[in-house]
């Protein structure tokens, strides 16, 4: 087993932080819907262990399951995979779209 590239993991635990904190918010309103947290764990659920495991995955394979997340669904909700894209970005790693 081996840990995915540094700017790879560092893109990946913040989003993956990122959609915890969405989620924390949303359970604040009142009749928070279920489904779209249960949808936002579904697209994360995998990611921190895909990231530590890097000899069975890859970035196609991360962004796949980070893309389940339908945020077009939900109003407000955050795009799982432009925000990993961007901190790919920010953390100096460029990825052909």
């Amino acid at each position: 087993m081996s840990i995915g590239p540094e700017p790879i993991l560092k893109a990946g635990n913040d989003t993956v932080s990122w959609a915890c904190i969405f989620c924390r918010n949303q359970t604040l309103r009142e009749g928070a819907a279920a489904k779209l947290i249960n949808d936002v764990m579904e697209a994360i659920h995998e990611i921190p262990r895909m990231l530590v495991d890097w000899d069975c995955h890859n970035l196609e394979e991360v962004k796949m399951h980070l893309g389940c997340f339908p945020a077009g669904r939900w109003p407000g909700a955050p795009d799982l995979v432009k925000y990993f894209d961007q901190k790919l970005k920010d953390y100096g790693l460029t990825t052909r779209q």
